[in-house]
């Protein structure tokens, strides 16, 4: 009977000790973490986002692979209105720079009027995070994204 519960109480020792230095060794309790910076993002081709068929306006903007954009939008104008064309004609442009999944548009400060981004890109017809005005020369874009909603109209990314 000694003998019995002694080689119990053995058994029951060695299991703890094998229990216990398997929990040392488990790889979630020995990780490094590593903090790894978000790549630069690059673009080998010319990408365009340009509207869809809409009644209100033209919107083409143009992203250069060097890091420069060119932002083009022609409004039409009301039925019965009579205005000079050239004011319902916005050409912007700027440069951009990414990380990620996220791009931005620093558009250059324009000498004859300003450009209310809060306008172009209404927060009112963005689908999920679509875009983010950041201040009045800049925005961030989702790069991930097919489409954004440019004043409300839908405008497609196509690479070139």
């Amino acid at each position: 009977m000694r003998k019995s519960i002694l080689l119990v109480l053995v058994l029951i020792v060695f299991s703890c000790k094998e229990k216990k230095s398997k929990k040392t060794q488990n790889p979630e309790l020995n990780t490094e973490t590593k903090i790894e910076k978000p790549l630069k993002l690059v673009f080998n081709d010319t990408v365009i986002y340009s509207s869809s068929e809409s009644d209100l306006a033209i919107i083409k903007m143009t992203l250069i692979p060097n890091g420069n954009f060119d932002f083009y939008m022609s409004i039409y104008p009301e039925p019965m209105q009579d205005i000079d064309p050239e004011s319902d004609i916005i050409n912007a442009n700027g440069q951009w720079n990414g990380t990620g999944k996220t791009l931005l548009l620093n558009f250059a400060k324009r000498e004859k009027d300003t450009l209310d981004l809060n306008a172009l890109f209404d927060s009112k017809y963005k689908k999920g995070n679509e875009f983010k005005v950041i201040d009045q020369n800049t925005v961030e874009i989702d790069y991930t994204l097919d489409k954004l909603n440019i004043w409300g109209i839908e405008c497609y990314k196509t690479e070139k």
